[in-house]
């Protein structure tokens, strides 16, 4: 697999599944950073609990800025199944109450000595947050089980009637190994980000460890340009190996996977396809 080439920065910290509660008001993440209860229940409007448990001071004071007050979610649950042989991908949506269900093995593989098929779950949160001027997006991916195949997968926005902020836009791939919390930020300006004028997608190298947990994030400020815009997301996840060049070999466009990511059919066939979500602000 390729390396990933991307200058990051890696957090490490014992894992916490709950909170840390140093007092009746407060929470402390990995970083040393105490954050208190209204905080830690206002940022699970827009994050994950992984996000917050590992987040750095700049996030946090960034997530404090924010109005609570005005927050508008999506939220998808799906079932992939891909068999590798005939090389077909499927999805089944499914209720959150399938999903906290489904079950399986960390590599869900199943075989008849002919087939061989893949089948897991994963969890897409679309979040914006309104604000005066610029508005703050965000989409998380968290698998159920940790995928098979580890290669480039893509995630990112397309806007209709938005602005991009310039500098804004950023990534982050979590996870757990060695009962340890490991975050990889991709930054705006990085090699392995894609920015057009309509949004941006990055390129994640999916840590091909044995890890327990898997989430990827991006974020970003928007500000509307005409009444009533709306914002897509996708996330794309590589069934077969890709390398760098081939995952950021796209446009945006509504015709792309997802709605977002308009590959070559060379290059679109080695993604899941995984259908994605979008707002109207």
């Amino acid at each position: 697999m390729k390396k990933l080439i991307v200058i990051f920065v890696v957090l490490v910290g014992v894992v916490t599944i709950f909170p840390k509660f140093t007092n009746a008001e407060s929470i402390t993440n990995i970083n040393g950073i105490v954050i208190s209860e209204e905080e830690y229940n206002n940022f699970l409007k827009v994050h994950t609990h992984e996000y917050i448990m590992t987040m750095s001071e700049e996030k946090y004071e960034k997530l404090k800025s924010l109005d609570y007050s005005n927050v508008e979610t999506e939220t998808k649950y799906i079932e992939t199944t891909y068999n590798s042989s005939l090389m077909l991908t499927t999805e089944r949506e499914l209720t959150k109450e399938e999903y906290d269900n489904f079950g399986g093995s960390s590599n869900a593989r199943l075989s008849d000595g002919a087939q061989t098929t893949e089948t897991t779950a994963k969890e897409l949160i679309l979040a914006l947050v309104g604000g005066t001027t610029w508005n703050y997006v965000s989409v998380t991916a968290t698998w159920k089980y940790i995928p098979e195949t580890r290669s480039f997968d893509v995630i990112g926005f397309r806007g209709y009637g938005f602005d991009f902020r310039e500098g804004s836009q950023q990534g982050e791939q979590i996870y757990i190994l060695d009962n340890t919390y490991t975050v990889i930020n991709y930054a705006w300006n990085g090699t392995n980000i894609q920015k057009h004028d309509n949004g941006f997608g990055i390129s994640m190298n999916i840590v091909n460890s044995d890890i327990t947990d898997l989430q990827l994030t991006a974020e970003c400020d928007i500000s509307p340009t005409i009444a009533h815009p709306e914002i897509f997301t996708s996330y794309q996840h590589a069934i077969s190996s890709v390398s760098l060049a081939q995952s950021q070999n796209y446009v945006l466009g509504g015709a792309g996977l997802g709605g977002v990511f308009e590959f070559p059919y060379s290059v679109s066939q080695k993604y899941d396809g995984m259908s994605g979500l979008r707002l109207t602000y």
